[in-house]
């Protein structure tokens, strides 16, 4: 039976492991455009500091943590994808 359960576990693990691949490529491409849009994000911050643009300046404010919030949490789903292919191949192994 538990055969069975190693073969069935094989494309999974594929699969895994091809998402594994794509986030990490993913991760690595939007992180250049990340940094881009936080240095537009702090210029135009420091420009609503100096007009006294209160109002823009929070919605600038939260639009940069919402910005690296998206960073953390692709980059956490990439991490719990690659637990879970590392936990396949030791059931695979084993």
């Amino acid at each position: 039976m538990k055969l069975v359960l190693k073969i069935l576990a094989l494309p999974v693990l594929f699969v895994v492991k091809v998402i594994c691949i794509l986030g990490n490529l993913l991760t690595n491409v939007v992180s250049y455009v990340i940094g881009l849009l936080l240095l537009v994000i702090g210029g135009s911050a420091i420009y609503c500091i100096v007009k006294a643009l209160w109002q823009s300046l929070l919605i600038l404010v939260v639009l940069g943590i919402a910005t690296i919030a998206a960073v953390f949490l692709l980059v956490w789903a990439v991490m719990k994808v690659e637990n879970i292919g590392e936990s396949l191949g030791a059931f695979i192994r084993s």
